[in-house]
């Protein structure tokens, strides 16, 4: 009994990221290197439903790296594929172990519906070039008055800074952990993400393999301000 404990510790101490909440797809360390959603390329039907009226969406997420840059993305649709275009804020810096958790991301720029699916995918910096990345499948719906994960709190020590100009802008698969860009790009075998080349609301080019698709902001402006103020609840 004792080599499997200590075994499965040493499982949990080299994980990179959990996306808790909403309900992530599925985890598997080795594949969460695979764009766009860590392996589990296909949506599934138990949909995390968020509250339409709230105009927000809460993110919680457990780091397993005591510095890790990280991106919220969302793609709207039934199966959007690698279709991340909706950029949820300025990539942040990160430092600390254990639960980072957003109460309120912003949606209040798109124009959501209800019964609306969509999948948010996140995105942290990798170990060896490239990025790590996990996705939830959600349904937004006026049904529902407020969002409810179990709970959203930072873990003692975790703290995180929104990043402003181009390292705002670019996704955390292009970043190290402190938000600086990596010295070369992502190797397409273990990443290919989107990233955006200046911290502005308006679109901003970016390339997914084998397609070019725009990166919207979902009301962050130029540094963030409504992502910040979000931060600044926690």
């Amino acid at each position: 009994m004792r080599p499997f404990f200590s075994l499965a510790l040493a499982s949990v101490a080299t994980a990179h990221f959990t996306l808790d909440w909403p309900v992530s797809r599925g985890f598997n360390e080795d594949t969460m290197p695979t764009f766009p959603c860590g392996g589990f390329n296909t949506p599934v039907s138990n949909r995390t439903v968020i509250a339409l009226d709230a105009h927000s969406i809460p993110v919680d997420i457990t780091f397993h790296h005591t510095q890790t840059a990280v991106s919220y993305l969302l793609a709207l649709g039934n199966d959007p594929g690698s279709s991340f275009n909706i950029t949820l804020g300025p990539t942040l810096a990160a430092t600390g172990l254990g639960e980072f958790c957003l109460p309120d991301i912003s949606l209040s720029s798109l124009n959501l519906t209800d019964g609306q699916n969509a999948t948010l995918q996140v995105i942290t910096d990798g170990d060896s070039g490239g990025g790590l990345f996990a996705c939830a499948d959600i349904t937004f719906s006026s049904s529902v008055a407020k969002n409810s994960p179990s709970k959203c709190a930072n873990n003692t020590g975790v703290t995180a800074t929104a990043l402003s100009g181009a390292d705002g802008a670019r996704t955390a698969n292009f970043s190290n952990p402190d938000g600086s860009p990596r010295s070369a790009s992502p190797s397409s075998s273990t990443s290919s993400g989107s990233s955006s080349t200046s911290a502005t609301a308006s679109a901003a080019s970016s390339t997914h393999t084998g397609a070019a698709v725009t990166l919207e902001t979902a009301g962050w402006g130029v540094l963030g301000s409504a992502f910040v103020a979000c931060l600044a609840l926690l």
